[in-house]
């Protein structure tokens, strides 16, 4: 295992609840809202076969409505957890002058990026203090494309050489609200969180209809093969690494956000 920096300490991740991986995918959309995303359930059986290898719980929900997500949110067993891993993988649409994200459910409904991180802050889940909280979200962020032209001369894309689907395009406006409150102790709201974006801000994310997104194609190849001995810091760099090595076109983005520990996923390794 690489450690270097001897004032980076590491996330306790040896116990018998190694951690906890919790999906939402949005395949399927009412009254044809936006089109099907085909290969998304190729996208999730990939994770929970990666994960539950790995040692993890998987919890999955599909399809969903905006109430009954947050409702779910609110209600998952996660505390005793060592980590929490939470995919969101939907259409996606940029907002304005941010670099936030709205995310459709299945009923239409949008819920913010940062409006699902803020779920598990500090604030409104204190149980999860302390706790690595990597969240990787699946979608487009925009509308626009990565060299298409480069993309169509390498033949990258899915089954026959057709162009790959995408995941949504800009929608709406304004960040989501933040509050402060006086006359407390003053400790911070956001640590310990690791996102994660399948692309930029302003651009589309690629899903190969047969074989899955692009992005998930490449996270689960990496994980496979390289957790053992990096820490997720280090995994999410290789995997960007193998998305311009096997794909060319698109730039995954990952923001720390007081992640200041390394995380090492242990597969196969427990302590009582």
């Amino acid at each position: 295992m690489d450690d270097n920096g001897k004032d980076i300490k590491l996330y306790p991740t040896r116990g018998r609840r190694r951690g906890v991986l919790v999906v939402f995918s949005y395949i399927e959309f009412r009254a044809q809202l936006e089109t099907y995303r085909r290969g998304v359930d190729v996208d999730c059986q990939m994770l929970k076969n990666l994960f539950s290898e790995i040692g993890f719980e998987v919890i999955s929900f599909q399809n969903l409505t905006r109430d009954e997500t947050l409702t779910h949110m609110k209600n998952l067993p996660l505390k005793g957890a060592e980590c929490v891993f939470i995919v969101i993988s939907s259409h996606g649409y940029g907002r304005d002058g941010s670099w936030d994200t709205d995310i459709r459910c299945s009923d239409g409904g949008l819920i913010s990026a940062h409006a699902v991180v803020d779920h598990f802050n500090n604030q409104n889940c204190p149980a999860l203090i302390g706790i690595p909280k990597v969240f990787i979200f699946q979608m487009c962020r925009g509308e626009n494309r990565y060299l298409e032209l480069a993309l169509a001369e390498q033949g990258v894309g899915g089954a026959g050489g057709a162009a790959p689907a995408t995941d949504g395009a800009p929608y709406g406006s304004g960040a989501a609200p933040r509050s402060s409150r006086a006359g407390r102790r003053r400790d911070r709201v956001y640590s310990d969180i690791l996102i994660a974006h399948s692309t930029l801000p302003g651009f589309v994310s690629h899903r190969d209809m047969d074989k899955g997104s692009w992005f998930i194609q490449a996270l689960c190849e990496v994980f496979a093969a390289n957790a053992h001995e990096c820490h997720v810091v280090t995994l999410f760099t290789l995997v960007d690494k193998a998305l311009q090595e096997r794909f060319r076109v698109q730039t995954s983005v990952v923001e720390n956000w007081g992640f200041n520990c390394k995380l090492y996923l242990h597969p196969g390794l427990f302590e009582d």
